[in-house]
Formats: C-alpha cells, structure tokens, sequence
C-alpha cells in the first residue's frame, strides 16, 4: 500500500489542529480529546482494511480519520494548557518556592517579576517593593522563597487584562513585601534560563559601548527582543507610523541573521563533501539566536521556517516557502497552542503568508531594467502586500491605522537591516578584542558610530513622520463581522486580479454590499 501521507499538503495538518484548539478553547469539553483520537484512529485503521478494489472508493477515510485525530491532539494540548492558566490558589497568604523567568518590567510603584512556581506548576506575576535590595539582584533562574496571597487578574478598564494574561499561560499575580522574600542562592539550571542570562549579559555589554538610553532600548528592542525599556512616546512614535513591527523580532531579524551566517560560513563551497555542515552550523546557530531572545513566537516561527529550508538542503530536497511557514505554524501550535490567539502571532503568520503568496505575483507587475528602481518597487510591493494582509487586524483590535506606513517602511527597513548587520560587526569586534585586547576601543569605534548614526536617522525619521497630520487615524474599531467581510473582499477581488475570475468580482461585491447593510442596519438601530 503506498504511503497515504504522501500527497497531503501540510496545510491539512494544520487546519483540523486549530480546530482542535478553538473548540476546547470557547467550549472547553471534557473527555472530548479522547473520544475525537479514538474515532480518527478506527477510521485510520478501518481504511487500511478495505479491500484494494474498494481502495478508490472509500479514499477520502484515511483522511477523515487523520483530522480527527489532529482535532484530538488540539483539544488535549489546548486542555493541559488551560490548566496550567486556571487560578487554583487559596484564599490566604501562604509560602512558596518561585523562579525568575525573565527580566524585571518597572512599574510605577514596584517592580514586577514573571515567576514560574515548580511545585504547583503555574506561572504568576510577583510585584515587589521598589526598595527590596534582594529584588534588585534577581536574575533569570533564580530561586527564591516568599509569602503571600496570590489573586486572580483584575480586568483594566475596556481592555480585557485578565483574559490576556490567562492567554499568555498565567495563572494569578501577588505583591511581595521586601520582609517576606528571601533568596534561596539556589539558580536553575534550566537551558531557557541561561539564554535569558546571556541576554541579559549582552544587554550589559550594549551598555558598556556608549550608548544613550533612546538607543540603548531600541537596539535591545531590535537585537534582542526586550522591549520593556522602551518609552511609551517611542513606541507611539512606531505604532504611528505603522513601523512597530520592527521593534517585535520577526523574519525581518531573523533572515538578516541567516544571511550573515551564510556570508560568514561562505568558505564552504557547494559540491564538496562538506557542504552539508553549512545548513547544520546555520540551524544550530539560528537557534542559538533564538533562544538568547526568550523564543518568542515571531522568532521561532522564522527560524522554523528557515530550519526547515536548510533541512530540505541537507537531505537534498526541494522546499517549498509557504509549506515552511504551515510546518513552522503547526509546531509552534502543537507546543503553546495559546500562540493562536497572541496577536503577535496572527499579525506575523499573516503577513509572512501574504508575502511569501503575493510578491512574486506582484512584484512583476512593474519592469526595469534599473536595479536600483526595481529594488525600491521590492520594498514598496514588499510593504504594500505585509499591510493588506494585517490592515483589517490592526482595525480590528487597535481601531488605528497609519497613514504614511508606505514611506515609513521603505525608510525604515533598510536601517534595520543594516542595524542587524553593525551588530554582527560588533560581535566580531569582540572576538578580536579578546586576543588584543588594547586595541578594543578602536575595533568597537567604526560599528559603534555606524549604529549610532543609523539609528539617530531612525529615530528622526519616526518623529517626522509621526508630527505630520493625518499621520495615525484613530477611532475606527471594526468589528468581527466587518473584519471577516474586508478579508473576504481582499481574497475576492485578488482571485479576480490574479486568476482573471469573474466570480471572484462578483464576492467582492457582494462583500462589499454586506458590509454596507450591516453599518446601515446598525446606524439605523435595526
């Protein structure tokens, strides 16, 4: 019998998994994982049974029988991941053993620390007085013991703060007095742990090389992931500007960082025996990259995806972009399935999927021989195509969107680019100032002053932009029945563009139409 994998793309993978999530996710049915991955796996074997002169017949049960069981492996992800963020704690002040599981964030009145309690198995938020000396030292993996009573989230204002952070897999917060914590001198030796300290060490070292606080937050932000440094005007500045994606550590980032290694891994040729370790060393250091930046979802989708291009080298395979990015998806899900629901996330898997489908069917739209003008219609089309498929999100949950993002994006890209590569230069820097180390100052001048300069254009180039008028347009929140409507005009009238199909106009117009009954009915309070 041959193989019945074969010909399925992965794309079936991943739809019956986020069905999976979605139905225990709002519903939250017990026993519902088992009785799914029980009837998928009869189905499965029932089909292997069937005579072969019957095969043809009943060929569509294999497949049944695999979405089910995809289903199942989704509700029971989705169900170990609902207990570990369920408040379960009593109602009283008690004793725990806790450790750090990231930086500190300051808060106006206290610092606040995210804390992984191993003997009940939850993470909290712990908010300790400013004035703790012993708060002040923690660290990533440290342990500590402390006394108090751990509450349930409390919602802020409009925004749904609770079921944020229940989505981010925690489970309750507590106030810390400086009295009732002590450390234990103990450090776990988990691997994420140690990532999080070398970050941290990075973070210090960036310190050291002279820069003010504005680049010293933004170059942490586009380096190493850690936004909480930042300022609320700078980050207002790129969410004006529709550039805040570059502050969030993405395929941006990330493919810079493979383009690097490639470079520097250049000596071995195609052809040789060796070439094999080239795609190897690039995974292993993309995910050494990955974990230094806390394996944020953006990131270890990214890196996914280019794991599994440099895989398709080493086994001598063709791979395909787009099945990446549903492999990547569907393993990032399979660990967390909550990434469904981080915004982050859809924002990204959304405009990597856009990106990877459109440009190449768009970019050829516009020919010339000029490299140069081709290269700056890339980015426009580039751009252009990220935000059609993120726009209606972005209405969606922010009711904003910015006006100029078009310019902001062909101006603001290429520094970041080059920002991720002075940092390379940087690196190695430092691995020549150890061998020589009195002449550290003058290998560190010339990519210090390079960043400084970039991100000093940056920077200026973000406050321009954001003082212009009509820069941000605020205040239209749409809901989900409009958000569903403008994506189905989006694909409507690109099958009609692309594909030349007149039904694809015709659902384009009757979005459209829809659209316009729904707010008619509303405005009239129908």
């Amino acid at each position: 019998m041959k193989n019945p994998f074969s010909k399925m793309p992965f794309l079936f993978f991943l739809v019956p998994l986020i069905a999976g999530i979605l139905l225990q996710y709002y519903l939250k049915i017990e026993s519902s994982g088992m009785v799914f991955s029980l009837t998928g796996l009869a189905t499965m074997l029932f089909s292997c049974l069937i005579p072969e002169n019957a095969q043809y017949r009943w060929r569509w049960l294999f497949g049944a029988g695999t979405g089910l069981f995809l289903v199942s492996i989704g509700i029971v992800s989705t169900s170990l991941r609902q207990q570990q963020s369920e408040f379960t704690f009593p109602d009283r002040v008690q004793a725990y053993i806790g450790i750090v599981t990231d930086v500190p964030q300051e808060k106006k009145r206290a610092t606040a620390y995210r804390v992984h309690l191993p003997e009940e198995d939850r993470l909290i938020v712990c908010y300790f007085q400013r004035d703790s000396s012993n708060a002040d030292r923690l660290q990533p993996g440290d342990i500590f013991s402390f006394q108090g009573k751990i509450q349930p989230f409390r919602n802020m204002g409009d925004f749904d703060y609770a079921r944020y952070m229940y989505n981010q897999g925690f489970a309750g917060s507590v106030y810390v007095p400086a009295h009732l914590m002590e450390l234990t001198g103990e450090v776990s030796p988990s691997l994420k742990y140690t990532a999080l300290r070398c970050r941290r060490h990075i973070m210090d070292f960036y310190k050291s090389l002279g820069f003010d606080d504005v680049q010293y937050n933004i170059l942490s932000a586009l380096t190493l992931g850690y936004q909480d440094g930042l300022s609320d005007d700078i980050k207002q500045g790129f969410r004006t500007t529709g550039t805040v994606h570059v502050l969030s550590i993405s395929g941006l980032h990330v493919g810079a960082i493979y383009l690097m290694i490639s470079f520097l891994l250049g000596f071995i040729h195609r052809g040789t025996k060796y070439y094999r370790l080239k795609p190897a060393l690039v995974i292993l250091l993309l995910w050494v990259y990955a974990f230094i930046t806390g394996l944020p979802p953006s990131v270890s989708r990214a890196s996914a995806m280019l794991s599994v291009f440099c895989a398709s080298e080493i086994f001598a395979r063709k791979s395909f972009s787009i099945h990446a990015l549903y492999i990547a998806a569907f393993f990032i899900l399979l660990v967390n399935p909550f990434s469904l629901f981080n915004i982050g996330f859809q924002l990204s898997f959304l405009s990597v999927l856009s990106i990877l489908y459109l440009l190449p069917k768009v970019s050829g739209l516009l020919k010339t021989e000029n490299k140069y003008l081709r290269k700056i219609w890339q980015m426009f089309i580039l751009s252009f195509v990220a935000q059609l498929a993120t726009f209606p999100l972005c209405l969606y949950y922010f009711g904003t969107f910015p006006t100029y993002f078009f310019i902001a994006n062909l101006l603001i890209v290429p520094p970041v680019t080059l920002i991720t590569y002075s940092v390379g230069g940087i690196a190695l820097a430092k691995l020549f100032s150890l061998a020589v180390p009195d002449m550290s100052y003058y290998l560190y001048f010339l990519p210090v002053r390079i960043l400084q300069a970039l991100m000093w254009f940056m920077t200026g180039v973000i406050r321009f932009l954001e003082n212009l008028p009509l820069a941000l347009v605020e205040d239209a929140k749409i809901s989900f029945a409009d958000t569903v409507l403008i994506y189905a005009f989006i694909v409507s009238i690109l099958v009609f563009l692309v594909y030349k199909k007149p039904k694809g106009l015709i659902c384009a117009l009757f979005s459209i139409f829809l659209f316009f009954i729904v707010h008619i009915r509303y405005n009239l309070g129908v």
